[in-house]
Formats: structure tokens, C-alpha cells, sequence
């Protein structure tokens, strides 16, 4: 399970996997911070990209990018991002701040 918060609608999706998420959420996008990710514990992720972006007079083209660990206070762990969240989009439980919380509270004890 990848969760996502697209940071101006302040939309929390649920992907089944990191193929799923890096699929819906544009690298241009992710680069912008648009974006940000939490693993199925609600560990904090951060994009790698091993294309970049491209950005040129005439073209812009999206990179490749994957999840990863995200470093030291690279941005909150999902229980204390959640708060900020107006919508959550995905099937139950996944669609309320309380089954997201009750989600990563059972990942952290398997």
C-alpha cells in the first residue's frame, strides 16, 4: 500500500502499489512537491528519479522516478500529515482519516 497526498487539493489517495501511484502522480508534478508519498506503515517516501524531468523551450518532458525511504525530516510520518487532509479517495477503509490511522496502526504491529 502506497498513500498520497496531493498537496493542494489536500487529497489523500490510497494505491495498492508503488507501480499504481507513480503511474497516477505526473513526475513533473512530484518534482513540484505536488505530491507526497507514505509507505503502508506511514513511513515518509521520497521520489528518486533516475530520468530526470525535462523542461526546454518548446518541450517539457516527464521523467522516471521510484519511491524511496525519504531521509530525516523530509516531511512528516502520515498519522500527523493526515490532519491536514480535506478528501481521501479510495475504498474502504482507506476513505476516512480513522481507517487510515486504524490501517498503519495494524501495519506497525505485523
Amino acid at each position: 500500500m502506497i498513500f498520497a497526498i496531493e498537496t493542494e487539493e489536500r487529497t489523500l489517495m490510497a494505491f495498492l502499489t508503488e507501480a499504481e501511484a507513480v503511474a497516477y502522480c505526473e513526475s513533473l508534478d512530484v518534482e513540484a512537491a505536488v505530491w507526497l508519498f507514505w509507505n503502508d506503515r506511514g513511513d515518509p517516501l521520497e521520489p528518486r528519479f533516475s530520468v530526470p524531468n525535462k523542461r526546454g523551450l518548446f518541450v517539457v518532458r516527464n521523467g522516471v522516478y521510484s519511491l524511496v525511504s525519504a531521509g530525516p525530516d523530509h516531511h512528516a510520518i502520515l498519522d500527523e500529515a493526515i490532519d491536514e487532509v480535506l478528501t481521501f479517495v479510495g475504498p474502504a477503509p482507506f476513505n476516512s482519516a480513522e481507517g487510515v490511522r486504524a490501517h498503519i496502526r495494524r501495519a506497525r504491529v505485523e
